[in-house]
């Protein structure tokens, strides 16, 4: 039990070269949940990835490495979101528009393995959050945030602080 409760909470990260699978795996009763992806280059690639040209001929492109594609998260999220594995060709087809043509690319993700059956709570700023188990149970925090999620619904109202709400 203890084995499992730590490949639930453990943050995961993977991530493959192009022209590599890339493959995503959950422990049994618990889904893919992505927490950040990048897809791009923005480190030499004697660091990571390797050009797979010739170095004579590596040397004759310059190497571009501030280069991100910003569809990354998006696509991952729509192949991995909730399933409990997944795996594909990592290639710049995928993300859409190649931005730096030329440069190998590589793709990272970031994840966590998330319960099938969990239970959600939400405590506005200033209020008390009580949890609690039956006994011989363990309360495990999955995750937890504070603040407003970007673009996220508005649990709790907005403190008016004597301001008129706009």
């Amino acid at each position: 039990f203890a084995g499992y409760i730590s490949q639930v909470l453990k943050n995961y990260t993977d991530h493959a070269c192009d022209g590599e699978y890339v493959s995503l795996r959950c422990p049994h009763r618990t889904t893919i949940s992505i927490q950040s992806s990048f897809y791009g280059r923005i480190v030499p690639s004697h660091q990571m990835c390797p050009s797979r040209y010739p170095h004579s001929y590596a040397t004759l492109i310059k190497e571009d490495v501030a280069c991100s594609v910003g569809t990354s998260l998006q696509k991952m999220l729509d192949e991995c979101q909730d399933r409990r594995s997944c795996q594909f060709l990592v290639n710049s087809r995928l993300f859409g528009t190649d931005p730096c043509p030329g440069t190998g690319k590589y793709l990272i993700v970031w994840y966590k393995c998330r319960p099938n059956e969990y239970k959600s709570k939400v405590a506005c700023e200033d209020d008390k959050l009580r949890l609690s188990c039956k006994k011989s149970m363990v309360i495990a925090i999955y995750s937890a945030v504070f603040g407003r999620t970007q673009g996220g619904s508005l649990e709790c109202p907005y403190q008016t602080l004597g301001m008129p709400m706009i």
